[in-house]
């Protein structure tokens, strides 16, 4: 299983072109973190604890001058909508941004999903695909209507180290171009 550490290492390995920001100055408290689950009812293990506490919410793309965003209504190939990922969270931040909070994730999801599969924590972007947590399961979900889920082997860090390894490898693919 993978830990914080490598998935920093794995971060900072990534090349210029690379933008990335999260809430770290002002991540969530272990109590603020306990207060929601409490709330939802959902069960967030300890990597889930540590990364709320240490980054609190964070997005990781490819700079808009190297990765076109597309025009709207302009007809592109699925993948090349996946410039970055978010991944949503909670932060002490009076100022932090609320589409990237767990607060409207959760609202989103009661209102499209399932909330069985728990609190969703990250989005490819064009919403090519969502990952949610509950307990020690992670459910990634490839299509709107919630029919194609399947269980992610390993912890949040192997997640999310598995995801920076897919953006960069889009990346390469999308300079081919």
């Amino acid at each position: 299983m993978a830990t914080k550490k490598e998935f920093y290492n794995r971060l900072i390995a990534l090349n210029d072109d690379f933008s990335f920001f999260s809430s770290d100055k002002k991540p969530a408290t272990k109590e603020m973190v306990s207060e929601y689950a409490q709330q939802k009812d959902i069960k967030f293990n300890n990597d889930f604890i540590e990364f709320l506490t240490t980054y609190g919410a964070m997005i990781l793309e490819v700079k808009e001058n190297i990765w076109k965003r597309p025009e709207l209504l302009e007809t592109i190939p699925m993948w090349e909508f996946g410039y970055g990922f978010f991944v949503y969270g909670l932060s002490v931040d009076e100022n932090f941004p609320e589409w990237l909070s767990y607060e409207d994730k959760y609202a989103e999801t009661e209102f499209n999903g399932d909330l069985s599969i728990g609190q969703m924590f990250f989005k490819r972007s064009g919403n090519l695909y969502r990952a949610y947590i509950n307990d020690n399961t992670i459910t990634v979900e490839t299509d709107k209507e919630g029919t194609d889920r399947e269980e992610f082997k390993g912890n949040l860090y192997d997640f999310l180290i598995a995801e920076v390894d897919k953006l960069e490898m889009d990346y390469k693919e999308y300079l081919k171009k």
